[in-house]
């Protein structure tokens, strides 16, 4: 466990819905070659990195991370997370893990 957990809430033709939940920091910074990452905070605070950039985040906010871009989090967070195109294992890549 990268310091999260996922739940898939279900598929459509061009898209993944899940449940995320992190209660510390992801231990790894992640680059989705193909796959824009929409992060809906649902409850909790805590921060994102993208590309650098460092956000705090909170209940009602919303973060996308775009196809190609390094990124991580980390906080109390419960998240809905839209994947579009469907994610897969291939094209995921870790960039730095901690």
């Amino acid at each position: 466990r990268d310091g999260h957990s996922g739940k898939m809430l279900a598929t459509s033709a061009q898209k993944d819905h899940l449940i995320i939940e992190c209660d510390e920091k992801l231990m790894v910074t992640l680059r989705q070659n193909e796959s824009e990452f929409s992060y809906y905070i649902l409850g909790g605070s805590g921060y994102f990195v993208v590309e650098g950039a460092k956000e705090t985040v909170a209940t009602g906010d919303l973060v996308v991370v775009p196809a190609g871009k390094a990124y991580m989090f980390g906080g109390k967070l419960r998240m809905l997370l839209i994947v579009a195109p469907h994610w897969s294992k291939e094209q995921e890549e870790k960039v730095y893990e901690s």
